[in-house]
């Protein structure tokens, strides 16, 4: 399992700034409903072991601090990444969007979006992307095009005496 990049000393830092101990961290990790220890969250912060994904998003919760900085870097540069800062699982995004989740997954790890016209949109909405940004981190030289909403047909105005 790839895990995500970390920076174990924003970890320590947002930990410290807020004057926890790591045991208070692993309790409300817990709390959250991701299992973690003391030993675990130590290792984080000294670089040995990088949290799952799931662990980074709740972490994040944790020390009220954006995913972004816990990962270490100034702006997302590709799709996983833009996904993890926003906290989707790729599970979770793949079914917001309503694509597979092995297709989405597949977009990833080969750094080519495939999703049609709809799915683009609701992937650059959900990931506040747009198309230049959405090329930009697939490495696409084509910006892909989202679905263009179909106009509003204009309804007649009725009054009493009929159309105007």
């Amino acid at each position: 399992m790839n895990r995500p990049p970390f920076s174990p000393d924003t970890a320590r830092s947002a930990r410290q700034g807020l004057g926890l101990t790591p045991h208070q961290v692993a309790e409300q990790m817990n709390a959250c409903g991701v299992v973690v220890d003391i030993p675990l969250v130590h290792a984080w912060e000294a670089g040995e072991y990088r949290p799952t994904e799931d662990e980074l998003f709740a972490l994040a919760d944790v020390l009220w601090c954006r995913t972004q900085d816990l990962m270490g870097i100034e702006s997302p540069r590709t799709l996983t990444e833009h996904r993890l800062v926003r906290q989707f699982s790729t599970d979770r995004l793949a079914r917001t969007i309503g694509m597979d989740p092995a297709q989405y997954e597949r977009a990833e790890d080969t750094n080519k979006w495939s999703g049609d016209g709809r799915q683009t949109s609701a992937l650059l909405r959900v990931l506040d992307l747009t198309p230049l940004r959405l090329a930009q981190a697939t490495g696409q030289s084509v910006v892909p095009q989202p679905a263009v909403p179909r106009p509003r047909q204009s309804r007649p105005t009725w009054s009493r005496g009929g159309p105007r």
